[in-house]
C-alpha cells in the first residue's frame, strides 16, 4: 500500500504523538509498504533522517505560507499515495487529500479548538464545558473548521471512547469513527533500581515526577501549589518543556520552592523511563487528557500512580486497584494520594503489582495491527500481515 503521512510534530521533538507518528510510518515502511511523509518539524537541531521521503515545512514559517506550503506538498504526495493518513494541521493536508480524491484517514487525539482558545487566553473553560458553552467569533471560526475538516474525513481514529464522543458532538456520524487506544512503540527496559536511578540522576530522598508538556490544562502550576504539603521533604521533578515553563519556574521562585523542585526540561525517551524509575510517585494534575503515553509507560515501567479522574485516565486506571485516582480541582484529595503512596510501601506495592496486569493491550504490533485494518478497508485492500 502506498501511503502519506501528514504531521505537525515529528522527531526531534519528543513525547507520545511526536514518537507515535514517525514510528508508525517507519514500521509501515519496514513491513514492505510504500511510505511518505510531510511534517512540520519545530526544532531544526537533531532532525530524524528516515529511509523513506519525506518533506519539512519548518514550523516557524508564516502561518499563511505554512498551511500554502503543507497543502501543496500534500496534494503532489497523495497523487502518488492510496491514502492519506493525517495527524496535524489538518485543514490544509485534508483538502488536498480531497482535491487528489484520495481516502482521508484523519487522526484526532483532542479538540484543537479548545486548545486553541486555551493557549490564546480566550477561553478559561474545562474541554468539557467547553463543548456545551457558545463561544465568541473567533473560537466559533476555529470550531467550524474543525467540524469542517472532520466532516470532510473518511474514517476518524481516536485515542480513546472519551475523545470519540467529541467527535461525535461535532457532527461526525458514529459509524466513520474508530477507536484505536495508543501503544508503546518499545517497552522501557529499565535494570536500574529505584536507588540507583536516583543516584545516576542526581536525586536523594523521596522523588514525585510529572512528565508532560508544559501547558495550562495540565495545571502544573496546581502542583506547584501543592508541593510544600508532600510529606518526607518530597521533591517534585518536572520533565517536559513547553510554552508555560518560563511562568512556572517564575511561580516556583515565588514560592520559594528551589529545594522542592526541578525542571528538567525536555530529555530522551529513554531517560523518561529513567526518571519514571526514579520516581517514588508519579503524578498527573492534568483537566484533560485524551489517553497517556505516559501514564502507560509508568505502569509499565512499575511506578505508583496519582492521577486525575478525567477523560481517557478512566479507560486505562482504575482507582484503588492500579492507581489513586482524583476529583480534579480537589487539591487536599490529590496532595493525600501522594503521601500515601509516599508513605505506604505495601500499597504502592500492591497498585504497582496490579498495573502490570493487561499491559499487552498497549503493544506496538496491537496498534500497526488495528491501523492497517482501518488503511485496508478505506482503500478495498486486503491487509498485510507482519513480517
Amino acid at each position: 500500500m502506498r501511503i502519506t503521512f501528514v504531521s505537525n510534530i515529528f522527531p526531534p521533538t519528543v513525547g507520545g504523538p511526536a514518537t507515535h507518528i514517525y514510528n508508525l510510518a517507519l514500521t509501515l515502511h519496514n513491513r514492505g509498504h510504500s511510505v511518505r511523509a510531510v511534517v512540520c518539524p519545530d526544532d531544526p537541531e537533531g532532525l530524524v533522517n528516515p529511509p523513506f521521503p519525506i518533506v519539512r515545512v519548518s514550523w516557524n514559517t508564516p502561518v499563511p505560507l505554512r498551511y500554502a506550503l503543507v497543502w501543496w506538498h500534500t496534494w503532489r504526495a497523495a497523487l502518488k499515495s492510496d491514502v492519506v493518513y493525517i495527524n496535524g494541521i489538518e485543514a490544509p493536508s485534508t483538502l488536498a487529500a480531497l482535491l487528489a480524491g484520495r481516502p482521508r484517514v484523519l487522526k484526532i487525539v483532542g479538540d484543537w479548538a479548545w486548545e486553541s482558545a486555551h493557549r490564546r487566553g480566550m477561553t478559561s473553560l474545562g474541554i468539557e464545558e467547553f463543548q456545551r458553552t457558545r463561544q465568541g467569533r473567533l473560537v466559533r471560526a476555529f470550531q467550524l473548521i474543525q467540524r469542517l475538516y472532520t466532516a470532510l474525513a473518511t474514517v476518524v481514529i481516536v485515542p480513546s471512547g472519551y475523545v470519540g464522543r467529541f467527535v461525535r458532538g461535532w457532527g461526525s456520524k458514529s459509524t466513520k469513527i474508530r477507536v484505536v487506544h495508543n501503544a508503546l512503540t518499545e517497552i522501557p527496559e529499565i535494570e536500574e533500581s529505584r536507588e540507583e536511578a536516583k543516584r545516576q540522576l542526581g536525586f536523594k530522598g523521596p522523588l514525585v515526577c510529572t512528565v508532560s508538556r508544559l501547558y495550562g490544562w495540565k495545571r502544573v502550576d496546581d502542583l506547584l501549589r501543592m508541593v510544600p504539603d508532600f510529606a518526607n521533604d518530597a521533591v517534585l521533578a518536572i520533565v517536559g518543556d513547553g510554552p508555560e515553563q518560563p511562568a512556572l519556574e517564575r511561580f516556583a521562585a515565588e514560592l520559594g520552592l528551589a529545594d522542592r523542585v526541578r525542571f528538567v526540561g525536555r530529555v530522551a525517551h529513554r531517560d523518561v523511563g529513567l526518571y519514571l524509575r526514579a520516581a517514588d510517585v508519579f503524578v498527573l494534575n492534568t483537566s484533560y487528557e485524551g489517553l497517556s503515553h505516559t501514564l502507560v509507560e509508568a505502569r509499565v515501567v512499575g511506578t505508583p500512580i496519582v492521577t486525575t479522574d478525567i477523560g481517557g485516565n478512566r479507560e486505562i486506571l482504575t482507582n484503588e486497584q492500579n492507581a489513586l485516582l482524583t476529583p480534579l480541582g480537589d487539591h487536599c484529595a490529590f496532595v493525600n494520594a501522594v503521601n500515601r503512596l509516599l508513605t505506604d510501601r505495601e500499597l504502592s506495592e500492591r497498585l504497582t503489582g496490579a498495573g502490570s496486569e493487561g499491559l499487552d493491550h498497549f503493544a506496538w504490533d496491537r496498534l500497526v495491527d488495528e491501523t492497517m485494518e482501518i488503511l485496508s478497508e478505506v482503500t478495498g485492500s486486503a491487509p498485510r500481515a507482519a513480517s
